[in-house]
């Protein structure tokens, strides 16, 4: 055997376990190529399960050319129809943060629960632009959703993720529906390693959130509503004190952290860098790879913190509500 075949076997040998791509010699001239899953080589013969499932056997003396096939980066945001992310990130939230109730209004998701928050207290369209499916003529279906919040003693509110939605928020604008919130959805890529030691600091993680967690913000109302899905909650303490706190919930590969708050007396030390790394490596023990969060517009310094840490601006989105002295 050839040294350069040497080579060969040993090179590929090393992506056993691997995608590769295979170029092999004809025995009446030409080449094929085969592609999969490199099970073995060994002895001067290798094996391949290819996307049916199929193994596919092959000689070394065949080969002609090899290559290893990298996976496109699983990056946060990327790979899929504008429209189509948007959707999924929403749907991330929505999921995340379960309302007591939903209400299938055509494609709109009409989220009722106790008043508390907006996300769990709105409509989300889910169809397609620029109203969302509803199922019916938008002034009837408008008309109908106000009606059903307001018999819920709720105000009438949309999220709407933009640009997706912006001929139904000029829509209801028209019609007297005021900006409540605006805001923005960040997105980044979990990294492997997190550092997360800090002498002065103590990193705490649990399962549920402790009385102290809750005490923060004043987060008892939301207590049932986080439980309705399982999520991980991190406190930084100092010197037993409870200083910062966050909220992170896994659906597949994504995760989205939440409640993310740290003690104004607090502020300037690194502790919201250092929350958000407890925050990701506590999802990435989860399974998840990639991350999102949403914040006010209004927000500059957390706009400014999540920017520094590599988060990207991903979509904006607006919560518009019908209170009773726009009502028209």
């Amino acid at each position: 055997m050839s040294q350069a075949s040497q080579r060969s076997q040993a090179n590929l040998a090393e992506s056993i376990g691997e995608r590769v791509t295979i170029r092999l010699r004809e025995p009446e001239g030409g080449f094929r190529d085969i592609v999969g899953i490199l099970q073995k080589f060994d002895s001067g013969t290798g094996e391949l399960i290819n996307s049916k499932g199929k193994a596919l056997t092959f000689s070394e003396n065949e080969i002609a050319i090899w290559r290893e096939v990298k996976p496109l980066p699983d990056r946060a945001g990327a790979g899929a129809p504008y429209s189509l992310r948007i959707n999924e990130l929403e749907l991330l939230s929505d999921t995340t943060w379960p309302a007591d109730k939903v209400i299938e209004f055509g494609k709109w998701r009409l989220r009722i629960s106790d008043g508390f928050t907006m996300r769990a207290n709105s409509v989300l369209p889910t169809g397609a632009a620029p109203y969302g499916d509803p199922g019916i003529e938008i002034s009837d279906a408008v008309q109908e959703i106000v009606k059903i919040y307001r018999d819920h003693g709720l105000t009438p509110t949309f999220t709407l993720p933009l640009p997706v939605f912006e001929e139904l928020d000029s829509y209801l604008q028209h019609q007297g529906w005021s900006l409540k919130v605006g805001a923005e959805y960040l997105v980044n890529e979990i990294p492997k390693e997190l550092e997360l030691t800090r002498p002065d600091f103590d990193v705490v993680v649990r399962d549920e959130p402790s009385k102290e967690w809750l005490s923060v913000q004043s987060d008892f109302a939301l207590e049932r509503i986080m439980r309705n899905y399982p999520a991980k909650y991190a406190e930084i303490q100092i010197q037993g004190k409870t200083v910062a706190i966050g909220r992170i919930a896994t659906l597949g590969t994504w995760s989205l952290a939440t409640r993310v708050f740290v003690n104004p007396e607090f502020r300037g030390r690194g502790i919201g860098n250092l929350l958000m790394r407890a925050l990701m490596a506590a999802a990435r023990t989860d399974g998840a790879t990639k991350i999102g969060l949403q914040v006010d517009v209004e927000n500059g310094a957390a706009l400014a913190l999540y920017r520094a840490m590599g988060f990207r601006f991903h979509h904006p989105y607006r919560y518009r509500v019908l209170n009773e002295v726009s009502a028209p």
